[in-house]
């Protein structure tokens, strides 16, 4: 595993889960520190954040990003030829920082910035593509097909469309999704438990397997697509509105009349869809991942106050530090001066 630049940008193949060995390597190679063989702390130049692995059941493992990258990124996962009978199902929280490039050698040309969930075999190579200085968040969940086969079985799913479907020599599984509000709900929860809180191994086993059976009964039992109704049609234009979002994080953001527009949706209705998916209006779903990434800048990016403010599109800075305090509880200033990275 070779970290290799080309012109400016990068591209990392990111290691197996299950192996220890590789993840030493590339926690090197990233100048970053393995913690309990289970964690890996990434303080370079290149990126800085946090990758955990939890060790779920025999059969299933997971992997949770929560990073921010310093220059453009090429994330790569390597197709492990022989293996056709492991697979991962991925969950991207953030898509407008880390987009779907290429599987298996095929390229997405229009990638969605809308939440999907992605189960590919581990034969086959996925290519993100990164945006620098934004949050990244990722979710891996790794099963074999025995493990698989053991869940539809206690779940009391068929087997047979299973079987059919994974041990198909020319076709390697490939199943792509958009998350409905309840599996939004549920990766957010099951993100949240393995980056920012205390082991909780039973609610991340139930998380993680209720998430995988989910994707894979509906997926595997559809069989003509049908067409959106109502309600799933404005839970995607939501979705496109939480993207413009993502990609205002470091600029002056349009008002709400201007991206029910881009959306085409009125703007009541995108507000009304908005607060029921998100639990919270756009401005201020806005202003927390503006916050917390200014937080994320001040800590990790040798910024002064000053810098920061005018990165993510302040012209004052006085105004930046009062909307900063109001919303973390302390002022910027204080994170430089004391580094507070726990406050």
């Amino acid at each position: 595993m070779n970290l290799k630049l080309y012109t400016k940008h990068y591209s990392i193949p990111f290691p197996p889960m299950d192996c220890d060995q590789d993840f030493e390597q590339f926690a090197k190679e990233l100048n970053g520190e393995v913690i309990g063989k289970d964690a890996l702390q990434l303080s370079g130049g290149l990126v800085k954040g946090l990758v955990k692995k939890e060790r779920v059941q025999p059969g299933c493992c997971l992997r949770a990003w929560n990073m921010v990258f310093n220059n453009p990124i090429e994330l790569v996962k390597p197709g492990n030829q022989p293996d056709n009978k492991s697979f991962t199902v991925v969950y991207v929280l953030t898509p407008g920082s880390c987009r779907l490039k290429n599987i298996g050698g095929h390229e997405q040309i229009n990638p969605t910035e809308t939440r999907n969930s992605l189960m590919v075999a581990n034969n086959i190579d996925l290519r993100y593509d990164i945006v620098p200085l934004q949050p990244v968040q990722v979710i891996e969940i790794n099963v074999t097909s025995f493990w698989l086969a053991q869940q539809f079985q206690k779940a009391g799913f068929p087997l047979d469309n299973l079987l059919d479907r994974i041990n198909e020599k020319e076709n390697p599984l490939i199943l792509s999704s958009i998350c409905t509000i309840s599996v939004i709900n549920q990766v957010n929860t099951l993100f949240d438990l393995l980056i920012d809180r205390e082991h909780a191994p039973t609610q991340i086993a139930q998380l993680s397997t209720s998430l995988v059976l989910d994707f894979l009964n509906k997926a595997l039992n559809s069989r003509v697509p049908q067409a959106p109704g109502n309600n799933d049609a404005h839970f995607i234009k939501v979705m496109e509105a939480e993207a413009i979002l993502q990609a205002h994080l470091q600029r002056t953001l349009p008002n709400v009349y201007d991206i029910a527009q881009q959306v085409s949706l009125s703007e009541s209705t995108l507000k009304r869809h908005f607060k029921m998916i998100f639990g919270k209006s756009l401005y201020e779903y806005y202003l927390e991942k503006k916050m917390n990434l200014a937080k994320t800048l001040l800590l990790e990016q040798p910024l002064t106050v000053y810098q920061t403010a005018s990165k993510l599109g302040y012209e004052k800075v006085s105004n930046f530090i009062w909307i900063f305090k109001k919303h973390h509880g302390y002022s910027p200033g204080s994170i430089k001066k004391r580094g507070l990275s726990n406050v």
